[in-house]
């Protein structure tokens, strides 16, 4: 079996870009909205599914006659175990195997025999809420061992020398009404120590139970093998007895305690990574773009502030191998790649006209806005008119996990609030819980957004002031557009009035915006006097 995972859900109502898993033999799951591929009751997908996912037909094996069955022949499980968990295989009138069965309290769960994934039917009218294996007495041992597979179950029980209660869980997919009908029966036991794969679904399913027995909770760490099976069909079962004498206390994912775990995250973290911004005032105080939370660039309406993230944007791509993505809500995407031609060949071709009068054809700046994007390392994305302003989020993370973005820009917030159609205080609402989902995402991902933002004649972020304070990094500008003098005019200021990875605030230079190249460069501060 060859399991794929991290690829699009076939779902339409799910539509996450990489939590689906293929196993390539007509079966796959979900990890996002926890369905399985192929189903008898969602039927809408998208139109690439079927040439994607192409289901293989099984035989059903509830409709193939049984004339026999056995204990024998199972997986190196002696019979005797096999009798005692209740696990068998069914065969046919010729005595060919056909499919296992395992019983289960109220029901009998059954796996095609030929069939290597980990599909299963059941008999009707029971659901899967029940721990798998003997009736071991509740408190008959100080501790219990689950496992994620009936075999495994089992496998560990023979492992054990048959000393400890071994059961199953009925899959990696518990929920609550599961925790709540084994709750009782686990919690008379001193030790619950899990026995399974931590791969991410087998993690899901062991915090499912940490949850309700936090105190209680262990797990075995698996070494050579996968599971409790493959050790004991591989007649190597010594490390998998002394790893169970001495079960580790189990720590969800989001917790740490090891020294190992000190280690693995100095060795494996970059705390704030950046890439400079080309503009050394800023780079001075912030370095550059940083990774893993927000930085915010607020400005009063009609002082250039797109053209300010056109600069940061320009100016990351200088760096060879940075990938960005950008969404301007306020422009077309030809505006955006004439925009960044403009940049490249540092003559305005900003429209057709800009482009005549400065004599340079539209072959050439369809090749310079190649040139400037630099194909794939340049993503333009839009938000739709019926998008959910939090559908935001799903498309950053399609941006970074399959397009490769490690920077996105956000031109501007108050575009997102308008499109939750709730008014003002839904548009603060929304914008309040994206600020909070985005700096997460931002660090799970190890990734820097940019939030660009209008702000009220009396300084505050229009209805995004939630936004700023989660962001890591923010950075005001100004510019007195009513100036009478034109370089004044045409000069913009930053100032870093919030700085949490480097500490350093205030005036962080200056860029000047020429009128007739229509480009944004760092200028030196020259005098009104010498400028006269």
């Amino acid at each position: 079996m060859n399991d794929n995972p991290h690829q699009p859900c076939p779902y339409v109502d799910c539509g996450s870009s990489d939590a689906f898993n293929w196993h390539n033999d007509g079966y796959g799951y979900c990890h996002s909205c926890g369905e399985s591929y192929p189903s008898k009751t969602k039927l809408s997908t998208y139109d690439w599914v079927e040439h994607r996912y192409p289901v293989k037909r099984r035989v059903n094996v509830m409709d193939i006659e049984v004339s026999g069955m056995t204990f024998d022949g199972i997986r190196s499980i002696d019979p005797e175990v096999c009798k005692l968990y209740g696990i068998q295989i069914q065969t046919d009138k010729d005595d060919n195997p056909i499919r296992y069965a395992y019983k289960y309290p109220h029901t009998v769960k059954y796996r095609d025999y030929n069939d290597k994934s980990k599909s299963w039917i059941k008999d009707k009218g029971v659901g899967m809420n029940e721990l798998f294996g003997p009736e071991f007495n509740q408190g008959s041992s100080h501790r219990i061992y689950i496992t994620e597979g009936e075999f495994d179950a089992a496998s560990l029980y023979q492992i054990l020398r048959q000393k400890f209660p071994v059961k199953s869980l009925p899959s990696a997919s518990i929920g609550e009404k599961f925790i709540k009908n084994n709750f009782n029966y686990l919690n008379a036991f001193k030790e619950v120590i899990y026995a399974g794969e931590l791969d991410e679904a087998g993690r899901r399913a062991a915090e499912r139970i940490y949850e309700s027995l936090p105190e209680k909770f262990y797990y075995v760490p698996m070494s050579k093998y996968k599971d409790a099976n493959e050790f004991l069909e591989a007649d190597d079962i010594e490390p998998l007895y002394w790893a169970a004498q001495k079960p580790q206390r189990y720590s969800p994912e989001n917790f740490f305690c090891s020294d190992e775990e000190v280690e693995q995250a100095i060795l494996t973290e970059s705390p704030y990574d950046y890439i400079p911004t080309g503009h050394s005032g800023l780079d001075d105080k912030i370095r550059g773009v940083v990774k893993g939370g927000l930085t915010f660039i607020k400005a009063p309406r009609g002082t250039g502030k797109t053209e300010v993230v056109r600069y940061f944007e320009t100016g990351l791509l200088k760096n060879p191998s940075t990938r960005i993505a950008l969404l301007h809500m306020e422009e077309m995407k030809s505006t955006t790649y004439r925009a960044m031609a403009t940049y490249h060949l540092g003559v305005n071709v900003r429209t057709k006209d800009d482009a005549k009068e400065n004599r340079i054809s539209e072959e050439d700046v369809i090749k310079a806005a190649k040139d400037a994007t630099e194909g794939e390392r340049t993503v333009v994305f839009e938000m739709r008119s019926h998008d959910d302003p939090l559908k935001l989020l799903e498309y950053t993370r399609l941006a970074a996990t399959v397009y490769g973005a490690e920077y996105i820009f956000v031109d501007h917030v108050q575009r997102l609030a308008y499109l939750s159609q709730s008014g003002v205080d839904g548009a603060t609402s929304v914008l309040t819980s994206l600020g909070a989902r985005m700096a997460q995402l931002s660090k799970e991902l190890n990734i820097g957004v940019v939030f660009i933002s209008q702000v009220n004649d009396d300084g505050r972020t229009k209805y995004a002031s939630s936004l700023e304070e989660e962001a890591i990094i923010c950075i005001k500008i100004e510019r007195d557009i009513e100036s009478e003098d034109e370089i004044v005019q045409n000069t913009t200021t930053f100032i870093v009035d919030k700085n949490r990875p480097f500490a350093k605030l205030g005036y962080a230079g200056t860029v000047y915006y020429n009128p007739d190249t229509t480009i944004l460069t760092e200028e030196v501060v020259i005098g009104r006097e010498e400028a006269a």
